[in-house]
């Protein structure tokens, strides 16, 4: 599907970009670098519970996994083709517009999330993928 990308971020501290590493202070995470930011969030999804179940029109949104794991469905509201997978720690989502989707916490989860838009509530459109 074109309008979901997901990657994991590389487990290193030697590269420029998008990283992340363990050390004994705690785990340090680099998420966006050199991406325009005009959104950003935290939430949970707590075991047995989601979140999502809708889409934008106009905004990306870009999710990073940084605690938990979870069950992702998507859907191309053009082709209505569907995807899902199990996202967990490490994760970057990337959404385009017009992308249906759903988080299910699997395991307790924390979620970072960010867009280059503006959140826009008349921008969220309620769907079924449940």
């Amino acid at each position: 599907m074109n309008k979901v990308t997901i990657e994991k971020i590389p487990n290193t501290k030697e590269i420029r970009g998008a990283k992340r590493w363990e050390e004994e202070r705690g785990e340090f995470v680099q998420i966006a670098y050199q991406e325009a930011m005009h959104h950003l969030a935290a939430f949970e999804i707590r075991k047995a519970f989601s979140r999502g179940n809708h889409y934008h029109e106009k905004k990306e949104e870009i999710f990073y996994i940084f605690q938990g794991k979870i069950k992702a469905s998507f859907i191309d509201m053009d082709t209505l083709q569907k995807e899902e997978g199990i996202l967990e720690k490490g994760d970057k989502i990337r959404v385009k517009p017009r992308c249906g989707h759903l988080f299910y916490g699997l395991e307790d989860t924390v979620v970072i999330e960010y867009s280059p838009q503006v959140y826009d509530r008349e921008d969220s459109y309620k769907i079924n993928l449940s």
